[in-house]
Order: C-alpha cells, then sequence, then structure tokens
C-alpha cells in the first residue's frame, strides 16, 4: 500500500471470536495488539507484521474479559480487567506475552478498568489507567500512584480516557448530562465540563495539544458531536453529517489539525480542520460493528489500524501532507513565526509557524506588561507546518504578543484583539 496515496482502509487480517468490544493498540508501524474475549474468557492477540499473520497470546493467569490493552513497544504491554464487581487486576508484560504480572488491584467496590492511556509524542513516559478511580504513571508504567478524581460511581466511561502531557488529562462521565472530568494541575484540582449534547454517556473525547480545541459525543449523540475552543469553558455542537451512530471513539493526531472519530456502525471519519468538517475515509466492504482503533505516527505519517467485534481489522497510512493539503513533501529549511490571522480578531485567530527539524518548541502569548496569557505549545514537535487556534473571548480590547521559542530560534509578533 502507498504511502503517498493513502486515503481508504484496507483489510489487515483476522482475529478469532476476539468479544464484543474489543481495544487495539499499535506500538509500531506492524506490531499490534488486540485485547477483550468474554467473561472468564479473556483473549489477547498480535501482530508483528502488519496483520498478515495473527498470533493468541497466552493469558496465564489472567482470568477475566480484558476492556484496555496498551502496548509501549512489542515486549512491554498492559491489560486491564473488565470485572463488574470490583478487584479488577491490571497486569503487565515485559516479554511479548510469554508472562503476565498483576501491577494493580482495585478495590471491592473499586470498579473495573476501562481505559489506558499514555503520551505517545513523550515517548510514552506518562500514563494512565482508569477505573472507578485514575491511576498515573510518570516512569512509563513502572511505579503507579492512585489519584483522586472527585467522583465515584462515573467515572468509568469507556474508551473515554485522555491525555494531553503531564498535566492536562482527563475522562468521561457515564452518567447524568454530557460531561467530561479534566485537570489541568496533574490532579492537584479537577473541574467539571458540560459538553451541551443529549446523552449521558461520554463515550468519546479528544484534545489538541495545545489544550484549547476538544470534541466530545455520548453514545448516543451521533451525528452530533460537541466542540470547544476555550479548553472546555464553552462547548457546542457541531452536526458532522448522517451516516454515524453508536458508541464512537475519537484520536487527536498530536501537534496537527488532524482527528479521527469511528462510529460503532462502521463509519470511520477524518476532520483536517480541528473537527470542524468532517469526511469519510472509506472501509473496506462487508466490515461492520467496529469498536476501536489506535495509531502511531511517525515523521509525517499516520499508521492506524482498527478492530471489529467480528474479528476483522482494518489498516491505514495517512500522509500528514496531503490530507490536509499543506505542501510539505519537503520539510521547512528553516524557523519562521507567521502573522496571525485574522489580526485584529474578535476572539479567534489562527497562529502558525514552520520548524525545520524536531525542537522543543514553546509558544505564549502575553500582554503589554509581558505578563504571560497562555500556553498554546510546550513539546517536542517534528519539523514541519504547525497552526494553532487563540481564543481571546476573556480578554479584553489591546495589543498583545505571541512568542515562538526553541533552542535556536526565538520570535515575537504582535496582534490586536478588538471588541
Amino acid at each position: 500500500m502507498s504511502e503517498i496515496n493513502a486515503q481508504s482502509w484496507v483489510n489487515a487480517g483476522f482475529v478469532n471470536q476476539p468479544g464484543v468490544r474489543p481495544s487495539i493498540s499499535v506500538c509500531g508501524v506492524n506490531d499490534v495488539w488486540i485485547a477483550d474475549g468474554s467473561p472468564n474468557n479473556p483473549k489477547i492477540f498480535k501482530t508483528t507484521n502488519g496483520g498478515i499473520n495473527w498470533t493468541a497470546v497466552p493469558v496465564t493467569g489472567i482470568s477475566q474479559e480484558l476492556f484496555c490493552i496498551y502496548a509501549l513497544n512489542p515486549g512491554t504491554v498492559f491489560v486491564g480487567e473488565g470485572i463488574y464487581s470490583g478487584n479488577a487486576k491490571l497486569f503487565k508484560t515485559t516479554n511479548g506475552g510469554l508472562n503476565w504480572n498483576v501491577i494493580l488491584t482495585t478495590s471491592s467496590n473499586g470498579g473495573h478498568f476501562t481505559g489506558l492511556a499514555f503520551t505517545k509524542y513523550n515517548d510514552n513516559l506518562f500514563g494512565l489507567a482508569l477505573a472507578e478511580r485514575i491511576y498515573r504513571t510518570s516512569n512509563s508504567g513502572v511505579n503507579w500512584v492512585e489519584l483522586n478524581p472527585g467522583v465515584n460511581g462515573v467515572s468509568n466511561a469507556h474508551n473515554s480516557l485522555f491525555i494531553v502531557d503531564n498535566n492536562f488529562y482527563g475522562f468521561g462521565l457515564n452518567n447524568g448530562a454530557a460531561r467530561i472530568r479534566l485537570t489541568t494541575n496533574n490532579s492537584v484540582s479537577w473541574i467539571t465540563q458540560t459538553l451541551n449534547i443529549s446523552g449521558n454517556y461520554t463515550s468519546a473525547v479528544a484534545y489538541h495539544t495545545n489544550k484549547l480545541i476538544g470534541v466530545g459525543a455520548t453514545s448516543t449523540s451521533l451525528p452530533i458531536i460537541s466542540r470547544t475552543t476555550d479548553g472546555g469553558n464553552s462547548w457546542n455542537s457541531v452536526n458532522i453529517g448522517s451516516g454515524v451512530s453508536g458508541n464512537c471513539v475519537f484520536h487527536w493526531v498530536a501537534g496537527t489539525p488532524v482527528v479521527y472519530l469511528l462510529s460503532s456502525n462502521g463509519v470511520i471519519r477524518r476532520s483536517t480542520d480541528s473537527g470542524i468538517n468532517w469526511v469519510t475515509t472509506p472501509v473496506p466492504n462487508g466490515v461492520t460493528n467496529l469498536y476501536h482503533f489506535d495509531f502511531i505516527q511517525l515523521a509525517n505519517i499516520v499508521y492506524g489500524y482498527a478492530v471489529s467485534s467480528n474479528g476483522d481489522v482494518i489498516k491505514l497510512i495517512d500522509t500528514l501532507d496531503i490530507i490536509t493539503g499543506l505542501n510539505n513533501n519537503n520539510y521547512p529549511a528553516e524557523y519562521e513565526l507567521y502573522q496571525n490571522y485574522p489580526n485584529p480578531f474578535n476572539p479567534n485567530t489562527t497562529i502558525s509557524f514552520a520548524i525545520g527539524v524536531p525542537s522543543f518548541v514553546t509558544l505564549k502569548v502575553y500582554d503589554m506588561l509581558g505578563r504571560e496569557i497562555a500556553t498554546l505549545v510546550n513539546e517536542t514537535l517534528n519539523a514541519g507546518k504547525y497552526s494553532y487556534d487563540f481564543n481571546a473571548s476573556k480578554l479584553t480590547s489591546g495589543v498583545y504578543f505571541y512568542k515562538l521559542m526553541t533552542e535556536k530560534y526565538n520570535e515575537t509578533r504582535k496582534m490586536i484583539v478588538i471588541k
């Protein structure tokens, strides 16, 4: 399959009766893991050749259905039990599934593991495991600490767990109004954000790495999703078009405006403008009941895999240059910070820049007195062009500055808010 022309999903093999809610994790171009099963019958599968062959992995010591899986690499993998009565276990292997060891156990009323998430762009250093509580690791899963998000009994919406960095993460709540629970300061405090859409089971949430733009949906809201551009202070509904229904999953490509949505009726859509407009990425005929998907990004290529409860596995290779319409086949030779557009503005504007080599990048906004207003970027980015939205709804009219900083580049530009 050509990396340049890839726009459609293709078949990537078949796993035998994976379960009604299989979870998938991609840790390499050709290395993918799947887990689920049924009560008292856990199942784990892996491929090392992009789906040409799938191998059933031993589950010795694991007794319950598995609701989530995350592979750091082909050797180190985590799986979480989905036993509703409590005492659920989180397992880890360091030898590709030959042996599994218990690393966490919930209390008798502590819920079941419904989500695993790590910061892929940061070498999977920070990670989360979701049950009725959240467990956090700061060293790629060697040690875990239990956090208290301030809610109990509503915090385990399956696959709704998300993490942007070591401070900013959260999950969807599973009853009441459509809501998410979010921390922006590494669990020092938590806030609840209301999505203002129908439904009470918030099954999907994702945030851009700028921490301003986010999308969310419930198990019954499609084709309506919710979108924020101000970090979740306000959410507005977006109709992404008919043809999607049921539960869905979001995944955002870090540092880009590209976000994917998979709905359980077998439709996968992609937005290249941070969740405003969506197009369907065709799947092979006969593939239905898609439940979960994941991807890995290498340089400017996204390698995605999705799994169906029927056992079908499909894959996609997306070239970010092509799907975003940016002519980045040759990466920028230098650094450049562009003038924001529109300018003057009220309340939204877009700030764009280019970096010639992978760099640790910070992009911050300041007022006339030099006080920091917002941090839009604070992470390592691959070479390429990037755009970030900035919302000034809480600012007064006046002149502000935005500053791009790397080890080799430092540039400041002026922008004007008019209300």
